[in-house]
């Protein structure tokens, strides 16, 4: 209480007899020590024989220190009406003391003391003046104990609104992150469908690049079965020649020499031999041009070779297209799980928010219904002064109305307490989703821009085989 606290030894302990009142009874010792400790000066006198005007200025600090309302403020009157009244000055001595009537009575129905009335202001009694001072004090060590767990669940709070706020700025960037990702693969679309129109291309043009091959090399089986048939054909008109040569010998040395027969017969066979020159002439030149044509078509071949190759690179940049493709579209499926899972996270943290304020509504409904029976026990104690006959009924109504409000108020902490416990639960769940979310999108990034690399890679290399080509 602003540098002011009350020492944890010398708390008193309610021991055998069990109090009428919900609070011990301190002594005039113990009393005059906690004053001291919370800067109220006071003496031994104060509490024996009290004054109004000591007892006012004990529970004007009280007031201050605990409801955080001073008596001077409560001492300027708001009263429209005041001019308008035959003796206005005896009113604006009356309100400041009504008003400071209505603190204190205030003060000391939260303390647990419902029968303080205007005598205990102006003709205090040490008996009473003994326990509404043993009932704020012990308001006032209640308080103290209990303010630490306050701050703590009000910084706690902050926290889960800072985090909660970081969450949603990351959830903006991922979401501006995908979205230029999205832009990209857009701007990135019409790149991909010329590529895949080159390959329909290309493909086109390597399955008539295959017909003409297997045409090729039809052509080139049947010149080769010609040239093998040729060939054939030269070695036995090779060996008939032989033969004739070895003939020819043997009748040469069979018949007897005839000059002019023998004449005839060389003449015959030289013009024989002449014919076979120019037909061996003839089948050389035809084994030339086979050889040529053999030649061309292994030149042929080896085209066509390349054209396979070509044709099976092709074949494999069309599959990885593919596949790229299938990468894309399973990224963007993966991308929409994301913003599913995003969406869920977002209607969780309005849930939560709702939450949140349908408890600050019910505890503003507390407070208002707390404040009508503070006015319903003014009233009552307003009575109370006219009919001193029935101020122990009164009393009683009065405890039982404070029971319940305690146990509304330990009803609202225990529902508050649930309601931080859901909500650090929940923040819990969402920064693991977050964390998903983000390796998730950092993977799908990686994924893409594998597949632009290997697009980027399959266009250079058809372009430099057709540069080749």
């Amino acid at each position: 209480f602003s540098g002011r606290s009350l020492s944890q030894s010398k708390r008193p302990a309610m021991a055998g007899k069990q109090p009428k009142d919900a609070f011990p009874l301190l002594k005039s010792a113990e009393i005059l020590q906690c004053l001291n400790e919370l800067g109220i000066a006071s003496s031994e006198d104060d509490l024996l024989h009290p004054t109004g005007l000591k007892v006012q200025h004990i529970y004007a600090s009280f007031n201050e220190l605990l409801l955080h309302r001073k008596r001077e403020d409560m001492a300027q009157p708001d009263f429209e009406g005041l001019q308008e009244l035959e003796f206005p000055e005896l009113h604006e001595q009356s309100v400041p003391m009504i008003g400071f009537l209505s603190a204190c009575q205030k003060l000391m129905a939260i303390a647990g003391v419902g029968d303080f009335t205007m005598s205990d202001l102006i003709k205090p009694e040490a008996r009473r003046v003994r326990r509404s001072l043993s009932a704020v004090i012990n308001l006032a060590k209640y308080h103290e104990d209990k303010l630490p767990g306050y701050m703590q669940f009000s910084q706690e709070t902050d926290a889960l609104l800072n985090a909660k706020a970081s969450l949603e700025e990351e959830s903006e960037r991922l979401l501006s992150a995908r979205r230029q990702a999205e832009q990209r693969r857009a701007e990135e679309e019409p790149a991909l469908q010329q590529m895949e129109a080159e390959n329909e291309q290309r493909q086109v043009t390597v399955r008539e690049l295959f017909n003409s091959h297997t045409a090729i090399l039809n052509e080139s089986h049947a010149l080769k079965a010609k040239v093998q048939e040729t060939r054939d054909a030269s070695r036995g008109l090779s060996f008939e020649l032989l033969n004739a040569r070895e003939e020819a010998e043997s009748l040469r040395k069979q018949i007897a020499p005839d000059p002019r027969a023998l004449k005839d017969e060389l003449q015959a066979l030289h013009d024989a031999v002449a014919l076979e020159k120019a037909a061996l002439k003839s089948l050389e030149g035809k084994c030339s041009d086979a050889a040529k044509g053999a030649a061309a078509i292994e030149a042929a071949e080896g085209q066509l070779d390349e054209l396979a190759r070509l044709q099976a690179e092709a074949e494999a940049e069309a599959q990885r297209l593919k596949e790229t493709r299938r990468g894309i579209k399973a990224v963007a499926g993966s991308t929409l799980g994301l913003e599913t899972e995003r969406a869920e996270l977002a209607h969780q943290v309005r849930a939560v928010t709702q939450r949140i304020g349908h408890c600050k509504e019910r505890l503003e409904r507390q407070k208002e219904q707390h404040a009508a029976k503070e006015e319903d026990a003014r009233a009552a104690l307003s009575l109370a002064e006219r009919q001193w006959g029935e101020l122990s009924e009164e009393r009683e109504r009065h405890e039982r109305q404070q029971d319940d409000s305690e146990l509304a108020l330990r009803e609202l902490r225990d529902k508050h307490l649930y309601a931080r416990m859901e909500h650090e639960a929940v923040a819990a769940r969402l920064q693991q989703l977050q964390q998903k979310l983000s390796l998730q999108v950092r993977a799908y990034h990686q994924t893409v821009l594998s597949a632009m690399g290997s697009a980027s890679e399959s266009t250079q290399g058809l372009a430099a085989q057709g540069v080749a080509c």
